[in-house]
């Protein structure tokens, strides 16, 4: 076939703008962080389902209706007031790893610490815990200095402050709860963190967001304490697979993160503790699910396909109480049953966002 001048010139045009233009570099998202009135911002262990909390995060803009009121007990009693009117512009409130993050000597740890609360001698204690990895130290963040029923302050540990994320020197709604190392090291001498045992060079951790912890405490899975020895900082946890857990009473699941929209303000109070029928609590013996069939409930199961021990420690770290069964003649893992889709659809984009397979059985 004979190629007329003009396409010719067209061909070799083409050719040689491709051969010298270079690739685009991918592109990196370097966060920073905005110094903020610490005054303005508070931190909250909501209680939710049986004897459960997860935080919460709420920031008073200036000049506008209160947010939320505190008693002088101890510990701190906090009535969020939010609840009771139209908040926007006058309240700020993050309820999940959408909304905050770890940061430590100027680095994101939200891809590998989430943020948890648990009760530890007679008080609730903010902790990050590795996700991933068991034997990694555990960073303590604050507490509520005493337990009480309700909505608690806590109080953040020297060394650790409330900032904002940046990006491109713009200030974003999401909240980081920044450490300083040295700060840190200060006040508990014997403390380890990530950020004192990063090695120069480390690559910046990406975001990526979760949902409320379920504090329910397994031994494969249990955090390691800050304090630990030195002599302790080389002991290693080798995953054990754990036995078939019993059916979860699913109301008590934590609340599940939406899929990140920006900064939304609509009002997320605590989720109501319901049982369905055929449910009963943990204490109570519960017959094991097996091929797809589940007796005398109704709802939409959430079921995800684990194939290696990461994947595994993945949705733990997410679904603590979810337990093995079998769908069609495949060995599955139970999430939660769902009295409505809408709740199925959060706990299976929740699964997804963390890069496991789901599906959603009626």
């Amino acid at each position: 076939m004979k190629l007329t001048p003009v396409y010719k010139l067209a061909v070799f045009t083409t050719l040689t703008f491709t051969s010298i233009i270079p690739p685009l570099p991918s592109q990196a998202f370097t966060f920073e962080q905005q110094e903020v009135n610490q005054e303005e911002f508070i931190a909250i262990a909501r209680p939710y389902g049986d004897n459960k909390y997860d935080l919460l995060i709420l920031r008073q803009i200036p000049g506008q209706q209160q947010c939320w009121s505190e008693n002088n007990s101890n510990p701190v009693r906090v009535e969020p007031l939010l609840l009771n009117f139209n908040f926007t512009g006058s309240c700020e409130r993050s309820t999940d790893s959408n909304g905050y993050s770890i940061r430590i000597d100027g680095q994101d740890y939200g891809l590998d610490y989430l943020l948890r609360i648990v009760e530890r001698n007679g008080e609730l204690v903010l902790i990050g815990t590795h996700r991933t990895d068991p034997s990694q130290p555990e960073m303590v963040i604050g507490s509520t200095n005493g337990m009480e029923n309700g909505f608690l302050k806590i109080d953040l540990h020297p060394g650790w402050k409330f900032t904002r994320r940046a990006y491109n020197g713009k200030v974003l709604s999401h909240v980081y709860l920044t450490g300083d190392s040295q700060g840190i090291k200060q006040s508990t001498p014997a403390l380890e963190t990530a950020a004192l045992r990063a090695t120069d060079g480390t690559q910046p951790i990406q975001e990526i967001t979760f949902t409320a912890e379920n504090n329910g405490t397994e031994d494969n899975f249990s955090p390691r304490s800050l304090s630990t020895s030195s002599s302790n900082k080389s002991l290693s946890s080798s995953p054990v697979s754990p036995s078939p857990q019993p059916l979860p009473s699913f109301s008590d699941l934590p609340p599940l993160a939406p899929p990140a929209s920006g900064n939304s303000n609509g009002v997320v109070p605590p989720p109501q503790l319901t049982e369905t029928s055929g449910q009963s609590k943990r204490s109570g013996g519960v017959n094991s699910v097996s091929n797809g069939a589940s007796s005398d409930t109704r709802g939409y199961r959430v079921m995800v396909a684990i194939n290696d021990s990461s994947q595994k420690a993945r949705l733990r770290s997410l679904y603590p109480e979810a337990f093995r069964t079998t769908h069609n003649g495949q060995s599955m893992w139970q999430v939660g049953l769902f009295s409505s889709r809408n709740n199925a659809d959060k706990a299976y984009e929740s699964l997804q966002n963390a890069g496991l397979r789901a599906i959603i059985l009626p």
